[in-house]
């Protein structure tokens, strides 16, 4: 029986990491074909979101990238996630809307949290419960999927006519009237922000 276990445990992590490079492969993919279609679409600047995003994620896969832990006491790591939060809605509810002010400071909050949420080497995270990773998978997946069918589907029965794209509107167009003013604008990144602290504990912790 003890000889079974270094081999049930190398089998386990050949597993592990095919497991992993398919979901690498998959991302850095769908990151691709997202990238392709703005090409498509005539968006060169999310193209090139969306291509930078697959790049970092092969840089990563090819173990090009890495980051220093950020190893902090527990409450003054927190102190300074709510000050960055506050910094952020302050910025961007004030900003003006889609302009280059917003681009930099989106920009800016993703750079800077890439060193929280990225996997560490020798700090692996921590494995979540095969049924509960199922069942965020699929719920993520639907509202994935929801959201490209509609934004794909509008895109297309849009482009005939002025008035089909008014019949049709994206996503973007739908919450415009909301995002219109500081206080919405600040509504929706404060959910923003607190739904990605959320899932960042929640990952932490599983």
């Amino acid at each position: 029986m003890a000889t079974d276990r270094p081999a049930e445990s190398e089998r386990a992590q050949q597993t592990g990491t095919r497991s992993a490079t398919v979901t690498r492969a998959a991302w850095i993919s769908i990151l691709c074909l997202t990238g392709a279609f703005h090409l498509f679409r005539g968006a060169p600047l999310d193209a090139l979101i969306f291509f930078g995003g697959a790049l970092v994620l092969t840089a990563d896969a090819l173990g090009w990238l890495g980051f220093v832990p950020l190893n902090r006491e527990r409450r003054i790591r927190r102190v300074l996630i709510a000050v960055l939060m506050a910094v952020a809605l302050l910025v961007l509810a004030l900003a003006p809307l889609y302009g280059g002010v917003e681009t930099v400071a989106l920009v800016a909050i993703g750079i800077a949290l890439m060193p929280v949420v990225w996997s560490q080497p020798g700090n692996p995270a921590p494995r979540a419960r095969p049924d509960a990773v199922r069942r965020s998978a699929v719920a993520w997946s639907v509202v994935a999927v929801a959201g490209l069918a509609w934004e794909v589907g509008a895109y297309f029965m849009a482009r005939p006519s002025p008035a089909a794209e008014y019949a049709f509107p994206p996503l973007s167009d739908l919450v415009d009237p909301f995002i219109a003013s500081p206080i919405g604008r600040a509504v929706l990144i404060a959910l923003w922000l607190l739904g990605g602290y959320a899932l960042i504990r929640r990952g932490r912790s599983t």
